[in-house]
């Protein structure tokens, strides 16, 4: 699924107001994903 959320570190300038998205993939997908990411 895909997941939605703010930083929760106050690690600089606005970081309170920085968007998060979070997409939870399955593990063959995601070794799919890297594996054509470290092709490019």
């Amino acid at each position: 699924g895909i997941y939605y959320g703010q930083c929760s570190e106050i690690c600089g300038i606005n970081h309170g107001f920085m968007p998060i998205v979070v997409e939870a993939t399955s593990l063959p997908n995601y070794v799919s994903w890297i594996s054509n990411k470290l092709n490019e």
